[in-house]
């Protein structure tokens, strides 16, 4: 069992670092500020009010990834101390 939670374990470790790779950071957005990232005041333009963009689709997929780790962590941690 203990193996199989490891291997897990792995496999969300590299998808957290996929779908972090693959968001945006706040310099890469640009705005038109000099490259501050700072393209409206308040953070969210009024376009990304509507439906979700794919900006917080993959945060939301990434929040989801790291918290899955973390539980898979534990519980790795928990099993592998008996």
């Amino acid at each position: 069992m203990t193996i199989f939670l490891q291997v897990l374990q792995v496999l969300a470790g590299l998808l957290l670092i996929v779908s972090i790779m693959f968001q945006t950071t706040k310099s890469e957005s640009g705005g038109g500020m000099g490259g501050m990232g700072w393209g409206v005041i308040g953070g969210k333009s009024t376009s990304s009010l509507g439906r979700w963009g794919n900006e917080e689709y993959i945060a939301r997929i990434t929040t989801g990834v790291a918290v899955g780790f973390l539980a898979l962590s534990l519980l790795v941690a928990i099993v592998s101390m008996k």
